[in-house]
This record gives structure tokens, C-alpha cells and sequence, in this order.
């Protein structure tokens, strides 16, 4: 089990540089478009170590939360791909401002889960 936390968090390091690349990607007009778009694509992802770290400290990280944690990453990067890359079409700058809150709105369903999991381990 120790090797997770580790595991996780290197995953998640990947995934806040490949969203990164898709920031480029955009190709932002300005220095301060870049920071804009690359701070608000990233915030899910600190967010996430930031909680994940907080619960390794109490000891109250199971499998479960970083599980979870990984699966946000996951749908984080392969929403960005569909809409910058496979299926690019007017609304693609709106769902690329929104894909932090999806990001939220699946921790915000999944958390729940994971806990409960954890509690009836």
C-alpha cells in the first residue's frame, strides 16, 4: 500500500503536464491568456493532492480516495482531447472553461462513494 500514494500522485503530476500541452495547444494570444487557461486547467489537480495529501497525513487515505483521484484525471484529460482534438466545434472554448467544474462535479459524485467504500472496509 505504500507504493500508491506515490503512484497517484506522480499520475497526477502527468496528467496536470498533458493538460499543460493542451493549453499550448490552444494557442492562447497572450502571456496572460496562457497563465489564465493553465491556472484554471490545473486547480482540479491541486485541489486533488492538496485534499489527498490532508487525508495521508491523518491517515485516512484508503485505495478507494486515490482511486477516485486517478479517475478524475483520467476524465480531466480525455474530456480536454475530445473537445481541443476529436471534436472540435464552436463550443469548444465554453467546454474547455468547464471542464474544472465537471472535474468538481465528478469528485463531488464520487467522493461519497469512496468514503463509503472506505467505511465498510
Amino acid at each position: 500500500m505504500k507504493w500508491i500514494a506515490p503512484t497517484t500522485f506522480s499520475f497526477i503530476a502527468i496528467a496536470a503536464c498533458i493538460t499543460l500541452f493542451f493549453v499550448s495547444a490552444l494557442k492562447p494570444t497572450s502571456v496572460a491568456a496562457f497563465v489564465f487557461f493553465a491556472v484554471w486547467l490545473i486547480l482540479p489537480y491541486v485541489i486533488i493532492c492538496v485534499a489527498l495529501l490532508f487525508l495521508l497525513r491523518r491517515g485516512a487515505a484508503s485505495f478507494y480516495w486515490y482511486f477516485v483521484a486517478v479517475i478524475v484525471s483520467i476524465g480531466g484529460i480525455v474530456f480536454l482531447a475530445d473537445v481541443i482534438f476529436w471534436n472540435q466545434d464552436a463550443q469548444g472554448a465554453i467546454a474547455v472553461l468547464m471542464t474544472p467544474i465537471l472535474q468538481g462535479g465528478a469528485l463531488a459524485l464520487l467522493l461519497p462513494i469512496a468514503w463509503r467504500l472506505s467505511r465498510n472496509k
